[in-house]
């Protein structure tokens, strides 16, 4: 069966609905009384909040993800082929339909970027390729590779932005990730985590009880910890949302199972937020041959990835489950401006957000050249 914690028939529907019964499933402990979590037996460091996310926390999220988190500096992937506009996608298809109805404007064309003559081609920019898991002791190596930015398309054509608005598919936050090698970029200029999506990260580190999380010595058991022991009960004061990326699904997006090991902080939580649509989502081990675990992921829920075992388990998000929008994130559900507007964009759009922490506590930034980076996620 498939797990599902947050289906609620008078939220959801009854088109897509899993099972709320697990033998995985283990309840967690949490600071705030008031929170659920769950883990999975066979993954320790595994964390599941249903439903962390109030409506209203869910929709004040939603609304600055797109009007301020997917817009310059954050790099996003259409900006190597198009003259996006500075003020961002959802900004100007905001003010064309506010001004349509009245003056009957026509409608923003976003323009390609020019080519530059002798531009080699080269392939996507975001493929799915194996590369060596980061750590402390081959960085130096990992910084040297040559990062190269992918050129213009030859072939993409201007679109009108309600068509490019489709073609969003993620946004770079915080420390900026160069696709091409899988590795992060620190010679480019720092635009933080935004403050929102920190804090929401940092609150759900610090509601659960590690202690029942890893009791019964599952982090001795679960593989090699950062530093050689295990640091969890630090986490709460130590976790720093440092990089992240907004990946907004369409309803036939899929993302294929793949490993993130960019991080050199390989044990510290990943936190993922899911919002609008919901989706399957799965999660195995530390082979494709491990049987994986289905998870329905709705708006609203958070799900925390982390220690040895889990931070490097194979993970992907397999369909977008259409019709799953609940209710109070529809047309009428919120009468303040512009959320109209946001409701139509849900229909078709599953948003999640997934932030890490890239650098372990006590990294040496001055034996890198990298000191004027202490302190500054």
């Amino acid at each position: 069966d498939v797990i599902d914690l947050s289906w609620d028939s008078e939220l959801h529907g009854n088109a897509w609905k899993g099972s709320k019964d697990s033998t995985e499933l283990a309840r967690i402990r949490c600071h705030n009384k008031e929170t659920k979590a769950y883990g999975i037996r066979s993954l320790p460091g595994f964390v599941l909040l249903p439903g962390y996310l109030s409506p209203e926390a869910q929709r004040q999220l939603i609304r600055s993800t797109l009007t301020d988190h997917a817009k310059y500096p954050n790099e996003n992937n259409l900006d190597t082929h198009y003259q996006v506009p500075q003020d961002g996608l959802w900004v100007t298809w905001e003010a064309y339909n506010q001004t349509r109805n009245v003056d009957d404007s026509e409608e923003p064309i976003v323009s390609v970027k020019e080519v530059q003559e002798g531009t080699s081609k080269q392939g996507s920019m975001r493929e799915l390729t194996e590369n060596t898991p980061a750590s402390v002791s081959n960085f130096a190596e990992l910084q040297a590779m040559e990062r190269v930015a992918p050129p213009p398309s030859t072939t993409v054509q201007p679109l009108p932005i309600s068509k490019i608005l489709k073609k969003l598919r993620w946004s770079n936050l915080g420390y900026f990730y160069h696709w091409g090698t899988k590795s992060y970029q620190f010679d480019r200029s720092l635009t933080p985590v935004p403050l929102d999506v920190v804090d929401i990260c940092r609150a759900c580190v610090a509601t659960v009880d590690w202690r029942d999380v890893w009791k019964d010595g599952a982090d001795l058991e679960s593989g090699e910890w950062e530093g050689y022991k295990p640091d969890w009960s630090d986490w709460p004061q130590t976790f720093v949302p440092e990089a992240g990326i907004v990946n907004f699904y369409q309803l036939k997006d899929t993302l294929m199972a793949h490993v993130d090991k960019s991080e050199l902080s390989s044990t510290s939580p990943l936190v993922s937020i899911s919002l609008g649509q919901a989706s399957v989502f799965l999660i195995g081990g530390h082979t494709r041959d491990t049987q994986a675990i289905p998870i329905v992921l709705r708006s609203g829920d958070v799900l925390i990835m982390s220690g040895p075992c889990c931070r490097r388990a194979f993970h992907g998000v397999p369909r977008i489950l259409e019709g799953t929008l609940p209710v109070y994130l529809e047309k009428t559900a919120d009468p303040s401006e512009g959320w109209g507007l946001i409701a139509e964009y849900l229909e078709t759009t599953r948003i999640n957000i997934n932030v890490r922490q890239v650098f372990p506590p006590n990294f040496p930034y001055e034996e890198h050249g990298l000191d004027f980076l202490r302190n500054k996620a």
